[in-house]
């Protein structure tokens, strides 16, 4: 008898869980994600059908945004955000090991998850300041993405980390088809 009620109690609650975890993403999905300070910038006008969250207009100026000839997305916002996104496979095992044979930089990987990595390059004895970057492989539907910060940029590891997080919020939105 003790047997059956705590099958029928382990029934009850794979029930629960399986019922309620299901909607609650499907909730998550579709509601884009807010980080504070920041807003949603359409990608649409540039030939990329997403949205990605960048920093607000109105404390950090309107965001800088050019389709390069090489086909990546390079946005910036004021001084402290600079991401481009491009189709790639999103190779991070390929990244870490480029990293590691690298002849000039010594590389140590500071944070890795699943689809992203954050990294730091020095080149020893040099006098050269030490460089922070970021790696994310997005997937939208069948694309995959990568997002990474600008080559060009002298960002610091809280910044990077500000980048990550933006480049995470990272959406497919399809564009609005006008009426003739």
């Amino acid at each position: 008898m003790k047997a059956l009620k705590y099958l029928s109690l382990i029934f009850v609650f794979a029930i629960l869980i399986a019922c309620g975890g299901s909607s609650e993403e499907e909730v998550i999905e579709n509601k884009p994600v807010e980080l504070k300070g920041y807003e949603e910038l359409d990608l649409n006008p540039w030939g990329f059908e997403m949205a990605i969250m960048v920093p607000n207009a109105e404390e950090n100026g309107e965001p800088n945004v050019v389709l390069t000839e090489r086909g990546a997305l390079e946005i910036v916002v004021g001084q402290s955000f600079g991401i481009e996104i491009m189709f790639g496979e999103g190779d991070i095992e390929l990244l870490k090991m480029d990293l590691k044979e690298d002849l000039v930089f010594t590389s140590e990987i500071i944070k890795e998850e699943e689809n992203a990595i954050i990294y730091k390059q020095d080149i020893p004895d040099s006098g050269i300041k030490t460089q922070h970057h970021f790696f994310y492989k997005a997937q939208l539907g069948a694309n995959i993405y990568e997002v990474r910060d600008l080559i060009d940029g002298s960002y610091g590891s809280a910044m990077i980390e500000s980048m990550l997080n933006a480049a995470k919020t990272l959406r497919e939105v399809k564009a609005a088809k006008v009426a003739a």
